[in-house]
């Protein structure tokens, strides 16, 4: 069983996301600001921490990449995927962290494919 971190200010967006990513098995943390990613975040899969994020790149209290680079600081090796609607992001070197983008609307069966490649836990059955 994995762990995913949805981190996302838009409830309707990171209800929908939460659904998903349970019905197929995994379990979820969810953040609704940076400062709540950013601490959600820093624990190890065992303390109950997340295997991969997947980040808005905007929310309040926090700036998106500062969230980005604050995770990566803690936990370099935990997998960030930032979901935007922007369509510049991936050319912007304050996202150079990021391990993956996904577009909004999101391509569901694109997330949960990319989210089982980084967990290292399986999801349930």
């Amino acid at each position: 069983m994995s762990r995913v971190l949805v981190a996302e200010d838009s409830p309707s967006i990171r209800l929908l996301l939460v659904r998903r990513l349970e019905m197929a098995g995994h379990d979820v943390i969810e953040a609704s600001d940076g400062l709540e990613a950013l601490a959600a975040a820093g624990d190890e899969p065992a303390d109950g921490g997340p295997e991969v994020v997947l980040l808005d790149a905007t929310m309040p209290n926090a700036h998106g990449p500062d969230v980005l680079n604050g995770i990566k600081e803690k936990r370099p090796g935990l997998p960030v995927l930032v979901v935007s609607g922007m369509t510049d992001l991936p050319a912007s070197e304050n996202w150079a962290a990021a391990d993956g983008t996904l577009r909004k609307p999101i391509d569901f069966e694109d997330l949960l494919s990319r989210v089982e490649r980084f967990t290292s836990g399986r999801p349930r059955p």
